[in-house]
């Protein structure tokens, strides 16, 4: 049996390591500000959504180490949306990001 003060110990420092692993990356200096994590994106991205009308969406998108895959219009298709929230992003693959529901924005030609 372990003994409580080991317990103790090594409690707080696997806490620790769990989160160094799954939670949110410090932010790269490349990354705007009022952008947000997607934990649930594979490979995990960051998304900044500005505004939309209709089903033209503003957004921005980089990588977690700071490169920027993509920014400017994104064509709604799929379910419509009101807001676009990170938890919501699935996937970013090919130029498009894929949400949980089948939604997809794919970017607009300029």
């Amino acid at each position: 049996m372990a003994r409580p003060t080991t317990i103790l110990v090594t409690t707080p420092v696997l806490a620790g390591a769990l989160l160094a692993c799954g939670g949110t990356p410090s932010r790269p200096a490349s990354v705007s500000a009022e952008a947000l994590w997607c934990p649930e994106a594979k490979g995990g991205l960051f998304l900044k959504v500005g505004g939309h009308q209709g089903t033209l969406w503003q957004l921005e998108v980089w990588d977690r180490k700071g490169r920027s895959l993509a920014s400017g219009s994104f064509r709604l298709r799929g379910f419509a949306k009101a807001k676009i929230v990170p938890e919501e992003v699935l996937a970013w693959e090919n130029g498009i990001l894929q949400l949980k529901d089948g939604t997809v924005l794919v970017r607009e030609k300029p």
